[in-house]
């Protein structure tokens, strides 16, 4: 099972693990939210995680 976190703002990341589909969302947020970096963390990033 896919793992999938979906952005405010459309980006979906989706990976096969919770390392890897976390790892995504945070490059995601330094591109895209630099303003978040930082001020999210880890855990609420597993915390948004779905299983497609």
């Amino acid at each position: 099972m896919a793992k999938i976190i979906n952005c405010e703002c459309g980006y979906v990341a989706r990976a096969g693990s919770e390392d890897a589909v976390v790892a995504l969302i945070e490059d995601h947020m330094r591109t895209d939210h630099p303003d978040l970096v930082g001020k999210v963390s880890r855990d609420d990033l597993v915390g948004w995680i779905q299983e497609d």
